[in-house]
């Protein structure tokens, strides 16, 4: 059984995007801790729950407002429903008991989880570029020296938007990542070193 048969909901982009970056292998017999911003319908972090994080001693959060603001009026009166639809999907995914969903904004919410703590992060939450870089600073003290750093929508909106936001995070802490460059389907990919 997947853990996406009784998924509702826009499936994007999901883990198995990830497998040629991040080999699975070295995943496969440890639990991790993840963190994800900006989960929508739960798509993505269901698939990290039956893949990277399948060891029943892993932890996954995520963070998301579900809240109708200003930057996304295409899901305006719709992010209850989708909260909803998110929680259902968690509930039927078999998967519940490791995931923790936080819901708020992720500049009041990423600085209360540990430090150096996840194995795995990543962002796919507000796409202007002031919003991502923030987000990538405050994840990169919460992440492990030898973490991941995982950018979603490289390119979206032109050179001016996520990208930008990316490619400033990136240009400041480039002694402390290993591969910034790597590309796969407009995700960015960093790991931690330092």
């Amino acid at each position: 059984m997947s853990v996406l048969d009784k998924f509702v909901g826009k499936k994007y982009r999901t883990a198995d995007y990830w497998f040629k970056v991040i080999p699975l292998v070295e995943y496969e017999n440890r639990p991790i801790k993840y963190l994800e911003i900006g989960a929508f319908y739960g798509a993505n972090l269901l698939t990290v729950a039956d893949s990277y994080g399948k060891h029943p001693e892993s932890e996954l959060f995520c963070i998301d407002p579900w809240e109708d603001y200003e930057d996304y009026p295409e899901y305006k009166n719709e992010q209850e429903n989708i909260y909803e639809t998110f929680l259902k999907n968690v509930e039927h995914s078999g998967v519940q008991e490791r995931i923790t969903a936080i819901r708020g904004y992720s500049n009041n919410e990423i600085p209360r989880l540990q430090d150096d703590f996840f194995d795995i992060i990543y962002i796919d939450g507000n796409h202007e570029p002031e919003y991502v870089l923030e987000d990538a600073v405050l994840c990169y003290r919460k992440l492990k020296v030898g973490g991941w750093l995982i950018f979603d929508d490289y390119g979206w909106g032109g050179p001016d938007l996520t990208e930008k936001g990316i490619r400033a995070f990136v240009d400041v802490y480039c002694n402390r990542l290993q591969a910034p460059g790597i590309l796969k389907n407009m995700q960015l990919f960093a790991k931690k070193i330092r």
